[in-house]
């Protein structure tokens, strides 16, 4: 158990830094593009945030408070250290430049996999406008996911599999505009899924293992589901 806990750990934080780099990337195109506005954009913003507060990671700390708050059972102590303002810091929790600002960093992404932590996915998620990815595997989330995470259009990677989560298929998914993995295995969601899902242009859905109604996916499917 012990080993295949270290794969998965090792495995799950390659593709972190993977997608953090593709992130860091993009965030220097865009500031390339942005270098004429640099100097406007850094007055405005001093005359905005007094002291140089960042206010995208002061959106993330009351995110990430409440998620704090919304967690029953932390038995491997991810979230111990979720105190205070810097939360750049806090366990699980992966900041990068920003794509507006590379001056600017933000909350890029979240890996809890394997954090065996009960507790429930609060709306302040939505906060989190940043993120590329969220990675909750073998949890015991329960409960609905929030509508509020059509807030975040720049995340690639769901990974909400192995949990205890219930309700419809979350159609938030459908608009996320950059999704480019979904896993949802091994939850309890049920009835129909819709169709708009296989219009989407995702590389990988993930969805055995729940309360789905049966039915024959299109042909044109050749994606893994």
């Amino acid at each position: 158990m012990a080993n295949s806990f270290s794969l998965a750990s090792i495995t799950s934080h390659a593709l972190i830094l993977l997608l953090l780099i593709h992130f860091n990337n993009l965030a220097a195109k865009h500031s390339h593009n942005n270098n004429n506005n640099s100097h406007r954009h850094r007055d405005r913003a001093s005359s905005h945030h007094p002291g140089g507060s960042n206010p995208r990671l002061h959106q993330a700390f009351i995110a990430l408070q409440a998620w704090k708050r919304a967690i029953q059972s932390d038995p491997n102590n991810f979230t111990t250290n979720w105190i205070g303002p810097s939360v750049c810091n806090y366990t699980g929790v992966y900041c990068a430049p920003s794509l507006k600002d590379n001056k600017t960093r933000v909350v890029a992404g979240i890996d809890l996999n394997h954090g065996d932590i009960a507790g429930s996915l609060p709306d302040e998620l939505g906060l989190l406008t940043d993120l590329a990815l969220i990675h909750l595997n073998s949890n015991r989330f329960c409960g609905v996911v929030p509508s509020t995470l059509s807030n975040l259009s720049l995340l690639y990677e769901l990974d909400l599999s192995n949990n205890r989560l219930v309700g419809p298929f979350p159609a938030v998914v459908l608009s996320l505009p950059t999704l480019n993995y979904l896993d949802l295995r091994y939850n309890n969601f049920e009835g129909p899924i819709p169709p708009q899902l296989f219009a989407k242009k995702i590389d990988a859905v993930f969805l055995n293992d729940n309360r789905f109604t049966k039915f024959s996916f299109p042909s044109s499917i050749s994606g893994t589901y």
